[in-house]
């Protein structure tokens, strides 16, 4: 299993010598510095101040999104290979059946005994799909069931597992890439009675197939402090202009008006019941190292994110050895159509960053400094705002919880990449996963009939 970066508290600036190095391995640091009036490590070599990050609590927000986005398996030896992705799942050979007739195998490494999947009630199951699909609100969906709440919600979580497990087993295909570049965005998904989501989406750059996403919600018990409570919005505003360069400087004046780069602000939100909210660069610290999940078993990979100062960090700090090695670029990305104000290496904003642009979008290297123009991979710039719209237009904006919401999120995530057909392709075809666009309910056929072999 691969290891996540334990200590945030180090230099983030690429050229410095400290780059990624905590204070065990460097003594030219000043701890919990503040010298610009927030709490920061400061960086003796280069003079930066990357704001103070508790350990403690993106080790626990880790674990607690671990388990959602990679654990919770249907197949396979539990205590061997608890997560998909982290560690190589051992062999299993029958091994009898239970009292009520299920199959039952046993792991030739540890020898442990576990049952395969037993799918029941197929049609409680495509009920909910149906509901689902067709955005009903949930008491509507529980009245024309005929299930009780319990059993529907009983069913939504047991249709998002199912779809979850098919979907993690298909993109294991991944990791046997030489190659894999990943873009990522946030963006605010916006719910009745003033509650609102700080989503975090990444998907693969040449198919737009969605492989991950966070957002801001909690059930950890964490300190007043670490709870999202704020009511300034320090979001960056979509600038009309057909002019990439005004665009850009817009974005960069916008960061100026935090207390700190790394401070963003999504306004004055309530959290959904029974949880908590977090800060937006909690959640890009979080879902930055569950990326390591793709990325650290591919030879190279580059890693474009949105133009986002809360973001850059916490890119950097998931593919610092990669990095260091060469084996891994992170970028800034602004998608943008118009090609007015063509950019050609021009330097712009705080820390004179090269931006490049071209007909899908503008573009500027974070760990290398480039003098001709870069080659550049993305070929769908739009699919992260082309997956928030499916998204926002698809989920019930009338939850008021937190597993609902996770539930119904995993569930649309795996039904747009292998059903939402665009031009001919799902992203899942065009990722080379599947041959073919699937209906609901041939892709919940397909994902049982899959769990059920293995």
């Amino acid at each position: 299993m691969f290891k996540f970066t334990k200590d945030f508290n180090c230099c983030k600036t690429v050229s410095c010598a400290n780059f990624g190095l905590s204070n065990r391995n460097s003594d030219s640091y000043i701890q919990k510095s503040e010298r610009l009036g927030y709490l920061s490590i400061e960086c003796e070599l280069c003079g930066s101040n990357p704001p103070w990050i508790s350990n403690s609590l993106v080790k626990n927000l880790i674990a607690e999104k671990l388990e959602l986005q990679f654990g919770q398996k249907v197949v396979g030896c539990k205590k061997c290979s608890p997560y998909y992705f982290m560690m190589a799942t051992p062999d299993s050979k029958l091994h009898g059946f239970t009292s009520a007739g299920t199959q039952r195998k046993k792991c030739t490494h540890c020898g442990g005994i576990f049952t395969l999947p037993d799918f029941k009630n197929i049609d409680a199951l495509k009920q909910v799909l149906n509901s689902v699909t067709e955005k009903k609100e949930v008491k509507a969906a529980i009245q024309e069931s005929g299930l009780s709440a319990r059993l529907y919600y009983f069913y939504l979580n047991k249709l998002s597992l199912i779809f979850s497990n098919f979907s993690r087993l298909n993109e294991l295909q991944l990791l046997n890439r030489e190659y894999l570049g990943i873009h990522s965005e946030g963006r605010l998904l916006s719910l009745n009675h003033q509650r609102a989501l700080y989503h975090l989406f990444s998907v693969e750059i040449e198919s737009g197939y969605v492989l991950l996403q966070s957002n801001n919600l909690t059930k950890l018990a964490i300190s007043e402090a670490a709870v999202y409570q704020e009511t300034t919005n320090t979001l960056a505003a979509n600038i009309d202009s057909d002019n990439i360069e005004t665009v850009l400087l817009a974005r960069y004046q916008s960061n100026l008006k935090r207390n700190h780069f790394e401070q963003l602000l999504i306004g004055s939100v309530k959290p959904l019941g029974r949880s908590s909210a977090i800060y937006p660069d909690k959640v890009a610290y979080t879902h930055f190292q569950l990326l390591k999940a793709f990325t650290d078993n591919v030879q190279r990979h580059d890693h474009f994110i949105e133009h986002e100062s809360t973001l850059r960090s916490a890119a950097l700090m998931s593919s610092y050895a990669a990095i260091k090695n060469g084996s891994a670029n992170v970028f800034y990305f602004l998608p943008f159509l118009s090609n007015a104000g063509k950019l050609n290496g021009q330097p712009l904003g705080w820390w004179n960053d090269i931006w490049f642009s071209n007909e899908i979008g503008a573009f500027s290297s974070i760990t290398r400094k480039y003098k001709t123009t870069p080659s550049f991979k993305i070929k769908k710039g739009t699919a992260i705002e082309s997956y928030h719209c499916y998204l926002n237009n698809n989920l019930n904006k009338n939850i008021n919880s937190m597993q609902v919401v996770n539930d119904l999120s995993e569930i649309y995530r795996v039904l747009y990449n292998y059903c939402e057909d665009e031009g001919g392709a799902t992203a899942a075809s065009q990722l080379g996963l599947v041959q073919k666009c699937y209906q609901p309910e041939q892709l919940l056929a397909l994902a049982i009939k899959q769990l059920s072999n293995k």
